[in-house]
């Protein structure tokens, strides 16, 4: 009889989910995993440079010590110069590698690294050798306890934590506890992790606001606040974007642009405030067909514009009516009507071209009598 294979618990993701609840503030559980994704990059673009100048630091510092060690300035705990030249040349590398590397798992390597080998040449001495090791050790602690600082993920903060907690102990194994004993060894060891953590948590939580704030900003910047839909400038860069992407693809992309017949007139006789409600009503309306993740823009005072990704001139015409046909009716004691242009896409052509298109389609509907829908010729 085959043995069945029984498959081994997946204890890392539930570790990891722990860790992450341990870790967590409470700046950032009401945010939703995407979010939280988009926060954490955000973070690590923000913090990588930082990181690297602080391994970069570490590198100097042993550079440093190592000129004092060769000129006697303060004892030696055994490296020879070039030893200690070629470790701080080594950190730098990974300094270097920590700021033009874009996985974060190969920067944290890096960090780790460059940690470990700034912490044996500064702090480890050579067997035989004694040297100022609590000034050394309290020196190196600076290191790992601004990277924790800097930290953003979960797994490195937990790896950085490891790394001073064994290297600790394996000084106390190499040299014995120190003379002021191991209670408060570890205590400063701890506390040093502590204090990372602490600083790391504050730093976490500006970042959330400053990220609430450039969100704030940007949906500000390209959203119309009038009726909720895309701007001018909202439209020109998700438009694009979704145009681009769809014709790479060879997926079908028509565009429609819209304009409320007679606006002018709407206003003259409701005034501006029955104006605003009727832009406000069709804002609605072409949320409500497009959707959150849609790209439909108000352009202009009374004009509008949709771009349909994977949908060709047909499905946007059947789009159109529908809309036409639910702004038509009466609402608050105003009638308004609709007229529209539409544009499927031609080979090659880019989304001004197009849009220029639904623009003519949208000018013969107008001439035509108004409250209509017309499609741009396939030429």
């Amino acid at each position: 009889m085959r043995a069945r294979a029984v498959p081994a618990p997946a204890a890392a993701p539930g570790l990891m989910h722990s860790l992450r609840a341990l870790l967590s503030r409470d700046s950032t559980r009401m945010l939703d995993a995407a979010e939280r994704e988009d926060l954490a990059q955000a973070q690590l673009r923000a913090t990588r440079p930082i990181v690297s100048g602080v391994l970069l630091c570490g590198a100097v510092l042993l550079a440093i010590i190592a000129v004092f060690d060769a000129s006697g300035v303060t004892p030696t705990i055994g490296y020879p110069l070039w030893v200690q030249l070629l470790a701080a040349v080594a950190v730098a590398a990974c300094a270097v590698g920590v700021a033009r590397l874009d996985a974060w798992q190969h920067r944290l390597v890096l960090v780790l690294g460059g940690t470990l080998l700034t912490g044996i040449v500064m702090s480890m001495p050579l067997p035989g050798v004694t040297g100022q090791l609590a000034l050394r050790t309290g020196l190196f602690q600076l290191l790992p306890l601004a990277l924790m600082a800097l930290t953003v993920r979960p797994m490195s903060v937990l790896a950085l934590a490891l790394l001073i907690v064994v290297m600790a102990q394996l000084r106390i194994v190499l040299y014995g506890a120190p003379g002021t004993g191991s209670a408060l060894y570890w205590l400063y060891t701890l506390t040093t992790i502590g204090f990372g953590l602490v600083l790391a948590g504050y730093r976490t939580d500006f970042a959330v606001s400053a990220w609430r704030m450039r969100r704030r900003l940007v949906q500000q910047a390209h959203t119309d606040e009038l009726t909720g839909l895309l701007n001018r400038n909202g439209w020109s860069e998700r438009a694009i974007a979704v145009h681009a992407r769809a014709t790479a693809a060879g997926r079908p992309v028509a565009v429609i642009v819209l304009d409320i017949d007679y606006f002018k007139r709407i206003n003259d006789d409701h005034g501006h405030d029955g104006g605003d409600a009727v832009l406000q009503r069709l804002g609605d309306l072409m949320r409500a067909r497009v959707g959150d993740d849609g790209c439909a823009a108000r352009i202009g005072g009374e004009e509008f514009a949709v771009l349909l990704d994977g949908e060709d001139a047909d499905s946007a015409l059947a789009f159109a009516e529908r809309l036409r046909g639910e702004f038509g009716k009466a609402h608050g004691g105003v009638v308004a009507t609709l007229s529209a242009g539409i544009a499927g896409h031609l080979p090659g052509e880019s989304l001004r071209d197009q849009m220029r298109r639904a623009d003519l389609a949208l000018y013969d509907a107008k001439h035509e009598g108004r409250d209509r829908v017309h499609v741009a010729d396939a030429s």
